[in-house]
């Protein structure tokens, strides 16, 4: 049995894609029990067994999205950003949830690496007749996520809503070369770093200087706020 199969064995690691599992073990030295650590430690907060099962409250369960107050949220994300096509959200999570509180018209679409949680998203929508969708993909595959971009309609904003730690933790100043590959293809970048524990217990001081000068250099900064232990940054596309 491969590497790669004997950490997907495990039920909570079974929907990720093999590029995934085999990017926690090489950076564990092909330590089964490490690279199952590793992937705890980013995607821990989606494999509990009530979210992966989609029972009960999905948003009340999840850590980051709970302390989001989504009507107040893309209220003041929204009040930035006007005849918004496409929302493409990374790293989606269980956000597909909040879609209600989306502008009227919205598209949406997320991309989400955990395939339980994918398919409850696009249940979801397919129950409600909502022509979105939920598409299971390792963010790391740069190509794919600018071709999904590619074809959704236009203005686009792209949502990175906590996922940029996750990336450097698992490649140094991937998430610099990766934003600059998606804003080619998209008008906004909604983007946001938690400011404390999940569990609300601890605060960060880390400030992240050095993605902040990376979007002040390349992008327009429209608006900057914190609310609820999350800093969330809205960036206009210079170039477009």
């Amino acid at each position: 049995m491969s590497l790669v199969k004997e950490v997907s064995r495990k039920k909570e690691f079974s929907g990720l894609p093999d590029s995934i599992v085999k990017r926690a073990l090489d950076l564990s030295g092909g330590d089964v029990k490490a690279a199952r650590a590793l992937l705890r430690k980013y995607f821990g907060v989606f494999l509990t067994n009530r979210v992966l099962k989609g029972s009960g409250d999905l948003l009340g369960m999840h850590m980051s999205s709970k302390k989001r107050d989504y009507e107040k949220f893309y209220g003041e994300v929204f009040s930035e950003i006007e005849n918004v096509g496409t929302v493409i959200d990374l790293g989606c999570g269980v956000n597909w949830l909040s879609y209600e509180w989306l502008p009227e018209g919205v598209s949406y679409i997320g991309i989400e690496a955990v395939g339980q949680l994918v398919k409850l998203g696009n249940d979801y929508f397919k129950e409600r007749g909502l022509d979105n969708k939920i598409v299971w993909m390792d963010l790391f595959d740069v190509g794919g996520v600018v071709g999904l971009l590619k074809e959704a309609k236009r203005p686009r904003v792209v949502f990175m809503l906590q996922v940029v730690d996750a990336m450097e933790g698992l490649e140094r100043d991937f998430s610099k070369r990766f934003i600059l590959e998606v804003a080619k293809e998209c008008d906004w970048i909604v983007l946001s770093f938690s400011m404390e524990s999940l569990g609300g217990r601890k605060k960060f001081v880390a400030q992240r200087k050095w993605m902040m000068d990376f979007l002040v250099k390349n992008f327009l900064t429209k608006k900057t706020l914190v609310s609820r232990g999350e800093k969330i940054i809205i960036l206009k596309n210079k170039k477009i």
